[in-house]
């Protein structure tokens, strides 16, 4: 009798309660990752004032979070193949959310630098972690478009952020526009209690109790014990070394997927930390500007949650090379002085096709590489495309320093899409590869040279 695998039983599984309870968790903790991120540029005219930062200071500021990620990501969010995601996830949480509040206390711009970075390593072990665990846990059918939407909830974060520094801004003073990330802290109980760990660690380290008990929870309607709880063989549990992302046809897709998700993270949080400095510069006022920054990540919400369902229907490869194609067509007219209409619509979809771009390139990142080195595939992918995240905010200090005339900025911004839609076309996999994806834990993209995604 031929008996399927515990993950092949879960992906083939319906949808239940326990994936809305995941999605809720990993979902609350997207929404203070977009909130913590994105909270710099709606405080920075206030933070360039009070500390009389030039536009370089503030760009290598609004870079320490970001540095920190890449920091998290390459160490917390491999380490994670080895201890697990749950610990990783639930202990990441409670330090990044600590380290978030004690930033409103930052007496100068040097604390508040190491404060940012501290928040940053544990919010980047803990996102691609979240990210995988969504994506492996989920039923095939729902994968793309359960990952895309926790995703999408990042830009909800952002959106709160901007609303949060509007109101409180002008009342409190930007310290406590960092205070109030310290309500991430109340879901903690939430997350303890229900946050689940990977099914594939628990089969490769032969914890078969604890893999059976998680297959009871996520699909109660299969039988568990036509499930085969043996331990992988060794040769069949890939290594978690990042050499492990070049073996089995991945030689050329690593680096690209590296290159689309560096050239995405430029133009998101460039945008994000610079737009309402962009804005004022283009003789709007503070409010207008950060009314902007809310239109933007308005419709990176749209983008994202769209891209999930057009991912799930065409392939996140088409979607990818057409939402980066329409993110530097909509940033060069940007750059054109439209009208107040247009203007907001452009802003509109440049946030669905920049930051909205971000959740589907995580899930194709995700697909891309096999369960066993999924934690590891997509923390280097977010490791390496912060160096782009932490470049956006840099290269928009300077541009400003430069004084060129606020059209040419968008300008600049537009190149990044250009590159990420040739790296992307070079991203190859196999048909046979996604036929797996309904069997297997997590999509398996053991890719070779054959076709497209």
């Amino acid at each position: 009798m031929t008996h399927s695998t515990p993950g092949s039983l879960m992906a083939g599984a319906p949808l239940t309660k326990f994936h809305m309870i995941l999605l809720l968790c990993c979902s609350f903790i997207m929404f203070f990752d977009g909130y913590d991120l994105i909270v710099y540029g709606s405080v920075l005219p206030t933070l360039m004032k009070e500390w009389n930062l030039g536009p370089d200071q503030a760009g290598w500021l609004g870079s320490a979070a970001l540095m920190g990620m890449m920091c998290g990501a390459l160490v917390l969010g491999s380490l994670a193949d080895r201890v697990g995601r749950r610990p990783i996830i639930v202990h990441g949480t409670l330090l990044f959310s600590l380290a978030a509040i004690a930033t409103g206390f930052a007496p100068n711009p040097d604390v508040f630098w190491a404060l940012r970075f501290i928040t940053g390593i544990f919010l980047g072990g803990v996102i691609p972690n979240v990210v995988s665990l969504m994506n492996e846990l989920s039923p095939a059918a729902k994968r793309h478009t359960l990952t895309t939407i926790m995703l999408s909830i990042y830009s909800v974060g952002s959106i709160i952020a901007t609303l949060v520094a509007m109101w409180i801004l002008p009342l409190l003073g930007w310290r406590a526009v960092f205070f109030v990330s310290g309500i991430s802290l109340l879901i903690l109980p939430l997350i303890y209690r229900h946050m689940p760990e990977s099914m594939a660690f628990l089969m490769n380290r032969g914890r078969a109790a604890e893999a059976r008990k998680l297959l009871n929870r996520s699909a109660p309607s299969v039988d568990a014990s036509s499930a085969d709880w043996s331990l992988p063989a060794a040769k069949e549990r890939e290594s978690v070394s990042p050499a492990a992302l070049f073996r089995a046809g991945r030689a050329l897709g690593t680096p690209m997927i590296w290159v689309a998700f560096g050239m995405c993270m430029l133009m998101v949080y460039g945008l994000n930390t610079w737009l309402p400095k962009i804005m004022i510069a283009s003789g709007f006022d503070l409010g207008s500007s950060l009314q902007f920054l809310v239109v933007l990540n308005i419709g990176a919400t749209a983008g994202a949650l769209a891209g999930g369902w057009l991912g799930d229907r065409f392939g996140n490869k088409k979607v990818l090379v057409a939402f980066f194609a329409l993110a530097a067509i909509s940033l060069l007219l940007l750059g054109m002085h439209p009208s107040p209409v247009l203007l907001n619509a452009l802003l509109f979809l440049a946030g669905a096709t920049t930051v909205g771009t971000l959740a589907v390139v995580h899930a194709f990142g995700a697909d891309f590489y096999p369960a066993a080195i999924r934690s590891t595939g997509v923390s280097w992918c977010s490791a390496v495309g912060r160096l782009g995240a932490i470049a956006g905010p840099v290269l928009g200090g300077s541009l400003l320093a430069m004084n060129l005339p606020p059209e040419q900025n968008f300008f600049i911004f537009a190149a990044p899409g250009i590159v990420a839609i040739i790296a992307v076309l070079l991203v190859f996999t196999t048909r046979t590869s996604h036929k797996k994806d309904a069997s297997q834990p997590g999509p398996v993209a053991a890719a070779t040279h054959a076709g497209t995604n």
